[in-house]
């Protein structure tokens, strides 16, 4: 018989690269391209946001996700969506955002923070850098003041109402601080309107029958931001006074009552206004006073809302005059502690919310009343000083409030914001896996010959 005789290294080699031809994936190894422009932010009117980005890819996108989150001292709070695009290698991803629904409220002077997440059909993700920029009504042509902690934006001709609400933001902060012995440890933004119906679009409605007869001078939306719609010296002392009661009263599971919280910004007025002081009169001559356990949320009765600041205004002045100022600072540090206004005022001064009540109505010269023994270890009541707090849902669908509509006015530059474009290539996550899984098997090929190869030597040869 003919010797058997082993494969030369020639022929080894040709074997090996037979089988990884055979074994390989016929995919051809590539990179993916993301092409991204300009991130194109407008703003019509305070109701909603537009987004646009151009994406140039080189496989096509499958998916692209838009991010965002609002800023808040609180903690930030956002969500996301899916972006429309076309199915092109050079497209546009658009998102809208409703600013304002029934489920929703972002109020202008928001500070966003934005981004991208892009996905090709080759399952290659890219996120792209993160933007920040400042929600404004595009309405008008806003300009901004910065100074310290506050930052003013307004618009118009007339830049005394700006310096004017600068002034009292800044004096309100500093008085309510030295009085509630606690600082703001943050900056602060007051936009300005020129009146209520110039801002009302970009107010959370309390309702049309309240809206209708209540005048708003203005909101605090969020720990950090506030609305003027009526640009006097004592509008914005009670609206910033806000700021600083939320921060010495409201702790992580207790917040201040109503009544101390808007009692407390009507006495950092210059002035009590006159409505509120003929009301509390009425009601004492008439012995018609709110009960003070009522007013641990503002009413929703627009009838009340006069008596209501009022007589809130009255109960504070009383504690602050026969008590003293240190007192009144420790209540509020107190309740910020963990203690309901109950306890808080027990252990402050030595009564409770009733007792209270019936010193100031002594005071006054009306009866003290009997009241039910108080029944203690319930939740503090939720203040309602201003507007809701802010709360953004994750969900993010597109429906602006009915019945709004743009008032016309020059958009902004403000309100459009442009990031650098970005060039990036991204390894192709199945070329990857393609280059192990042929490593692997160039291995596995190489032991098996070897492996033969020996067994082959081990043969004796046939004579």
């Amino acid at each position: 018989m003919t010797p058997y005789r082993l494969p030369g290294a020639a022929t080894l080699a040709a074997l090996v690269l037979a089988a990884l031809i055979v074994l390989l994936p016929a995919t051809a190894v590539h990179a993916s391209t993301f092409e991204v422009g300009d991130t194109r932010i407008e703003t019509n009117d305070p109701t909603g946001i537009s987004f646009r980005l151009p994406i140039e890819t080189s496989a096509g996108l499958e998916s692209v996700q838009f991010n965002y989150k609002v800023l808040n001292p609180d903690g930030n709070i956002g969500g996301s969506g899916d972006a429309q695009f076309a199915s092109t290698s050079i497209t546009d991803a658009t998102f809208e955002l409703a600013t304002i629904t029934a489920q929703r409220y972002i109020p202008v002077g928001s500070e966003f923070v934005i981004q991208w997440e892009l996905t090709d059909k080759d399952g290659v993700t890219f996120v792209t850098d993160e933007e920040q920029f400042t929600f404004l009504d595009a309405r008008y042509d806003w300009k901004t003041r910065a100074e310290g902690n506050v930052t003013v934006y307004w618009y118009g001709n007339d830049d005394t109402a700006a310096s004017a609400a600068f002034v009292a933001a800044a004096s309100s902060i500093a008085d309510a601080e030295a009085l509630l012995q606690t600082s703001v440890p943050y900056p602060i933004k007051v936009v300005v309107w020129r009146s209520e119906a110039e801002g009302n679009l970009a107010m959370r409605s309390r309702g049309d029958s309240f809206d209708e007869q209540i005048l708003t001078g203005g909101q605090r939306v969020a720990p950090d931001l506030l609305f003027v719609f009526q640009p006097n010296i004592d509008v914005i002392r009670h609206e910033a006074a806000h700021i600083v009661t939320k921060v010495a009263g409201d702790g992580p599971f207790t917040r201040i009552p109503s009544w101390l919280d808007e009692g407390t910004a009507v006495y950092m007025q210059n002035s009590t206004t006159g409505v509120y002081l003929k009301a509390v009169r009425f009601a004492i001559q008439t012995d018609t006073p709110l009960n003070l356990r009522s007013l641990s949320g503002q009413p929703n009765d627009p009838s009340k809302v006069n008596l209501f600041y009022g007589q809130s205004e009255s109960m504070v002045r009383f504690l602050i005059d026969e008590f003293g100022e240190p007192a009144f600072a420790q209540l509020y540090a107190t309740v910020k502690a963990g203690s309901t206004t109950d306890q808080a005022l027990q252990t402050v001064y030595d009564f409770d919310i009733n007792g209270l009540y019936n010193l100031w109505r002594e005071d006054n010269g009306l009866p003290a009343l009997d009241f039910a023994p108080a029944v203690d270890g319930t939740a503090a009541p939720v203040a309602e000083g201003t507007r809701a707090p802010l709360a953004i849902p994750t969900s993010v669908a597109a429906a602006p409030r009915s019945g709004a509509d743009a008032t016309s006015g020059t958009p902004t530059s403000d309100a459009t914001t442009t990031s650098e474009t970005t060039s990036t290539t991204a390894e192709d996550p199945g070329s990857s896996a393609g280059l192990i899984v042929a490593a692997v098997t160039a291995l596995i090929v190489l032991l098996l010959v070897g492996g033969a190869i020996a067994l082959l030597r081990r043969r004796p040869s046939d004579a």
